[in-house]
């Protein structure tokens, strides 16, 4: 019962205070735990295997990383790159007109 116990979990002083009931369901508790653990791998390597599937044969149906496991990463909205393009064309803009004139923007800024 010793064995049962300690691969439960429960230490030498925990032992001596437990019943064989107590002990038993200790380790019945632990072996609950682990087949949840080992079920918890199947599926993440069964849905990896799936996923490497779907990549290979057909890459165009792959789901994104928030579509695949929506209970772990929330959507985040995608910036439009038509945005991005005209805020480095006005930075652009800005910094190739303070060159020219020799004034360093910074300056401003820098007192």
């Amino acid at each position: 019962m010793y064995f049962a116990a300690l691969s439960a979990g429960l230490t030498f002083g925990e032992i001596d205070d437990l019943t064989t009931a107590e002990i038993a369901v200790a380790a019945h508790v632990k072996n609950e735990q682990q087949r949840d653990f080992y079920q918890a791998m199947a599926w993440i390597v069964y849905n990896g295997a799936a996923l490497t599937g779907v990549a290979i044969n057909d890459p165009k149906r792959f789901p994104r990383l928030e579509d695949a496991f929506p209970s772990l990463f929330e959507h985040k909205e995608q910036q439009d790159w038509r945005a991005i393009k005209a805020r480095v064309e006005n930075y652009a803009k800005v910094k190739n007109t303070n060159s020219k004139t020799g004034e360093n923007i910074y300056d401003k800024y820098s007192s």
